[in-house]
């Protein structure tokens, strides 16, 4: 495979697209968030087509497979959000007997924010402190200004900022960045929450 952000490797994403969308064989439906969906699904397996963990393994199914699962997977999602959606827009029934019924007074309160904050709170200090120095001496080796600390206070919440804007004020090629970040930053993420207990070892 040639390297990430090479014009190579460009052109055989694009013959790949177009090879899969005329094969007719990959999942439709006709629900007005599949083009979403599909969207995502290309993204996400484009980015991490070599991906040791998530990536496409010919030895375990064929492509069309690997691509079908990642985007039943984002359906269901996107469905489960639907529902969601739908149940929130409930309203008040009154019986044959007078009494009413509100859904919205059944509904159980959200759970307790606090320990998502401080899951969040302790994942930021660790990225900002680096105290093993592994974020700053993992660098990319097409661009090695960059660094892996860099790019998690670029893209995490709340100095979130897009992939564009990334590569501008870096300089360097937003697919390539993108495609370092899937492989390791996303990794390091991971390994630190299932170190701290967040993230069992069999979660996708």
């Amino acid at each position: 495979m040639h390297p990430p952000g090479s014009h190579q490797r460009q052109v055989i994403f694009g013959k790949i697209v177009r090879l899969v969308m005329q094969s007719g064989k990959l999942w439709r439906e006709s629900t007005p968030y599949y083009p979403d969906a599909l969207q995502e699904m290309w993204e996400y397996c484009l980015l991490n087509l070599d991906d040791p963990q998530n990536g496409y393994r010919p030895d375990v199914c064929e492509v069309i497979t690997w691509l079908d699962d990642r985007l039943k997977k984002i359906l269901r999602r996107h469905r489960d959000r639907k529902h969601r959606q739908l149940n929130r827009q409930a309203f008040p029934k009154r019986f044959d007997n007078g009494q009413v019924f509100d859904p919205i007074e059944s509904l159980i309160s959200p759970p307790d924010s606090q320990p998502a904050l401080n899951m969040w709170t302790e994942l930021l200090d660790w990225i900002t402190q680096d105290p093993e120095r592994q974020l700053r001496s993992r660098t990319c080796p097409k661009y090695p200004q960059i660094n892996a600390q860099q790019l998690l206070l670029h893209r995490l919440p709340p100095n979130q900022k897009s992939w564009d804007s990334i590569a501008q004020a870096t300089g360097a090629n937003k697919t390539y960045i993108a495609q370092w970040y899937s492989r390791h930053c996303n990794s390091f993420l991971r390994n630190w929450a299932m170190e701290k207990g967040y993230l069992d070892g069999d979660d996708p």
